[in-house]
């Protein structure tokens, strides 16, 4: 079966719990020079609603993708709880082949995503993953997502990059925490294959041992030396840069209003994905993927706001004024 793309990892189910900003500041406060949301110890507070919305790295972009047009499929281990049997009825509701998701009996994914303004803390859990690449599956794709997994991802990220480069498939890569931590060399394989990798100021200074205040042309240039032939880092309210071997890019935010953050990463991602799978131009798909953002702040969760191919086409055109730009 041929895909546009497979993207790799596991989905969950969230649940996105809201603080109301008007009734709970004597018991919570946010400091965001210190980047904490303080919640008091021991108390009981009223909550202004909550949410279920699918969640995940891969969940997030195969959605992202397929909305736009895209035909995508996930590889990856899910449990078998009431949770992750939901997040998979909305998968498949969404148009993403689901053939090869290995169901795990007795595990499940859950994610509690606290919100208070604008702001946004995770309480996320993965199982431990033992799944296997199906490397011998009636597969033929012609991008890979690759990106966060939990414990014993490493035989899975090696099988699916070495069967990647087997067949000429072009890999985007967005690790997630535990890759990061685990430092450059355990996956110097993975970013010397990939094509375009997606990482915020924080995360490519992690990797290139740099201080995230750096000059952004040389955290570009020290990301991209790891191997990928492009390197794109998000940065906030800053924008996304991005680096091609040739120029250097900005792209400006797209002006929104900001209800909740979680998934803007990977709405970003997607965007500028699918724009690349559509074979359109870094500076274009770049500003798919700042839409695609600035519509998921909008909305609660991380796929609510994610665009189709006909609402990209609107925020594009009203946004006509603002473009990459070579720095």
């Amino acid at each position: 079966m041929k895909f546009d793309v497979l993207s790799l990892g596991p989905a969950r189910m969230d649940c996105f719990v809201r603080l109301p900003d008007d009734e709970v500041n004597e018991i919570c406060s946010i400091d965001r020079k210190r980047c904490l949301i303080e919640l008091g110890f021991g108390e009981k507070i009223a909550v202004k609603g909550i949410e279920f919305a699918i969640g995940g790295n891969t969940g997030n972009n195969a959605v992202g993708l397929s909305r736009l047009g895209l035909k995508a499929a996930m590889i990856g281990a899910m449990g078998d709880g009431w949770t992750d049997k939901r997040a998979m009825e909305v998968l498949k509701e969404e148009g993403i082949n689901t053939d090869h998701i290995e169901i795990q009996p007795g595990k499940y994914g859950f994610g509690v995503v606290i919100n208070y303004q604008e702001e946004r803390t995770i309480l996320s859990y993965y199982p431990e993953s033992l799944c296997c690449f199906p490397k011998e599956a009636d597969l033929e794709a012609d991008w890979m997502y690759l990106t966060s997994m939990g414990l014993g991802y490493e035989s899975f990220y090696r099988d699916a990059v070495e069967w990647a480069k087997q067949h000429g498939v072009k890999l985007a890569f967005n690790p997630g925490t535990r890759q990061i931590k685990a430092g450059v060399e355990p996956l110097g394989y993975a970013y010397e294959a990939t094509e375009v990798i997606f990482v915020n100021r924080e995360e490519t200074a992690n990797l290139i041992n740099m201080d995230p205040a750096s000059e952004i042309k040389d955290l570009l240039g020290g990301l991209r030396k790891l191997g990928p032939k492009t390197a794109i880092i998000t940065d906030g309210p800053e924008g996304a840069y991005a680096f091609d071997g040739q120029k250097y890019r900005h792209m400006p935010p797209v002006p929104a209003p900001v209800i909740e953050r979680t998934g803007a990463g990977d709405a970003f991602g997607s965007g500028t994905l699918g724009a690349l799978i559509a074979g359109k131009p870094l500076t274009e798909a770049l500003k798919w993927g700042s839409c695609n953002s600035a519509s998921v702040l909008g909305q609660i969760g991380p796929q609510a706001g994610l665009l189709t191919t006909e609402k990209m086409q609107e925020w594009l055109e009203r946004n006509a004024g603002i473009n990459a730009e070579e720095i």
